[in-house]
């Protein structure tokens, strides 16, 4: 019974960091949709600005991503590896 918690709990661990990824792409993608609706209701250019703001938290909400993906797995690979 212990070991399989143990495995649940190593399981869960590991998993974890990878959790907030979704929520970091779209608190980017509602960001920049803000500043860009503020910035067409400054500037007069309804939608666009607004549209660009999604683009752009798009974008970089996903490099943000890929960024983490790659940093997290290498650092699981070292884990691995020295672990052995």
């Amino acid at each position: 019974m212990k070991n399989e918690e143990n495995n649940a709990a190593g399981m869960i661990r590991s998993v974890a960091p990878y959790l907030t990824l979704g929520i970091q792409i779209a608190a980017a993608v509602v960001l920049f949709l803000f500043v860009g609706k503020y910035a067409d209701d400054v500037l007069g250019t309804k939608p666009w600005l607004m549209v660009a703001g999604i683009v752009v938290g798009f974008a970089g909400g996903m490099i943000h991503f890929f960024r983490e993906v790659v940093a997290l797995s290498n650092k699981e690979e070292h884990e691995r590896i020295t672990k052995n």
